[in-house]
């Protein structure tokens, strides 16, 4: 039995997803793929093209890490927004021609939460701020995952660590 997973995260800025991602290839010993960090090494690299375009260009340069990791038989927590339905369907593809499973983990934030750490992160400049019109074009587009993605949500009131045990076992057994 194969037990590799591609882990497809689905949420808003600041819903907490970088801190699950993290404690989820920890748990799982997954590799992390964060479509942040690449977008910051190919715009150091003067490769993102302007606009939507350079969106179109990371998609496929983290969809080829992705398929690299699962080739080399490692599972994988995919680090960014996937709000359209489209997007996280592009990636179970991925996961599908390597006969891995994928599971899409939506963080299931309240708005006024994330609102609250965005102020605050004006302050603490913690993490990178995000466009308040990006913002809400990523909020219109949000398309909530089912359960026939093969879903498992997350909301901040949750043990991460029971969390974890419960929803990724049958992942890593």
């Amino acid at each position: 039995m194969n037990n590799q997973t591609l882990y497809i995260m689905c949420g808003l800025a600041f819903s907490g997803k970088s801190t699950l991602v993290k404690k989820i290839a920890e748990y799982t010993g997954s590799k992390l793929i964060a479509f942040d960090k690449l977008w910051v090494k190919k715009d150091k690299e003067h490769l993102v093209p302007k606009g939507v375009e350079g969106w179109k260009f990371i998609r496929k340069v983290s969809q080829d890490e992705i398929a690299k990791a699962l080739q080399k038989g490692l599972s994988v927590v995919y680090d960014e927004n996937n709000i359209r339905f489209e997007h996280r369907e592009e990636l179970r593809n991925v996961a599908k021609k390597f006969g891995v499973t994928a599971v899409v983990v939506y963080l299931n934030t309240p708005l006024e939460l994330i609102r609250e750490r965005e102020a605050l992160n004006k302050n603490t400049q913690q993490r990178h701020e995000v466009a308040s019109e990006n913002f809400n074009a990523v909020l219109d587009q949000l398309q909530i995952p089912t359960i026939q993605e093969n879903v498992r949500k997350f909301k901040p009131e949750y043990n991460l660590s029971e969390w974890i045990k419960i929803n990724l076992m049958n992942e890593i057994l």
